[in-house]
């Protein structure tokens, strides 16, 4: 083996028995060149190479990590590249998902705080509480999961571009008046979850964020 090959070996060494171990961050360089015997300046060499593939990840000011690169949901180098377009694609991913699993998993309060939310968005005039009501509706239908970690994804979906949207919604539908459109459609999908059917929640959500998408930004 030549001391390069050593030298790589030593250091993937390293990394795996700190993944086995359950640790995420490496030592910080003057360290870890100790450990694994090589200078700094042989370590950065091998460290730019098991980054590229993918086996670490680093963060400016913070060390050096094991796997894959994680997001940041704060982070602008994440957020700012994000369009309305790439968030109604993913609430289209994510949310069709979220109705069959509260269709599973809705209970007799989910059930009722969602009927009465329906009851609310179908009585309301007000343009700014049809706007509070519709979230409202959709972030009732996460809890129904009750699944921590789908809440965790849809709201961090949703907060994504929130000002975008709603000026957005605004330039289509006005302020004057609640838009009453969606009703059948919350409906429908509410209808799907309260009678336990999965597939049926999936294809009315699906079929309702298609509606929504083509009425704010056109066909696609």
């Amino acid at each position: 083996m030549t001391n390069a090959t050593g030298d790589m070996a030593r250091l993937r060494a390293y990394i795996e028995k700190l993944a086995e171990d359950g640790e995420k961050q490496l030592p910080p360089e003057p360290k870890l060149a100790e450990l694994i015997d090589v200078s700094r300046g042989r370590l950065r060499t091998l460290l730019k190479k098991v980054e590229d593939e993918g086996v670490i990840w680093r963060h400016v000011g913070k060390g050096t990590f094991v796997g894959q690169r994680q997001i940041d949901p704060k982070s602008p180098e994440w957020t700012e590249g994000i369009s309305l377009g790439d968030m109604m694609d993913a609430r289209r991913v994510l949310e069709p998902q979220i109705a069959a699993q509260a269709a599973i998993a809705a209970r007799p309060a989910d059930l009722a705080a969602l009927e009465r939310c329906l009851s609310d968005l179908a009585s309301t005039r007000s343009y700014t509480q049809w706007k509070l009501l519709d979230e409202r509706l959709h972030r009732l239908i996460a809890e129904a999961t009750h699944n921590s970690l789908l809440v965790l994804l849809y709201d961090t979906l949703r907060s994504q571009g929130r000002s975008g949207l709603d000026s957005r919604l605004n330039d289509v539908f006005g302020e004057d008046m609640a838009p009453h459109d969606t009703n059948a459609q919350h409906a429908s999908i509410v209808a799907a979850i309260k009678s336990g059917n999965p597939d049926r929640a999936e294809e009315q959500m699906n079929s309702h964020l298609n509606y929504v998408r083509a009425r704010l930004f056109g066909l696609r």
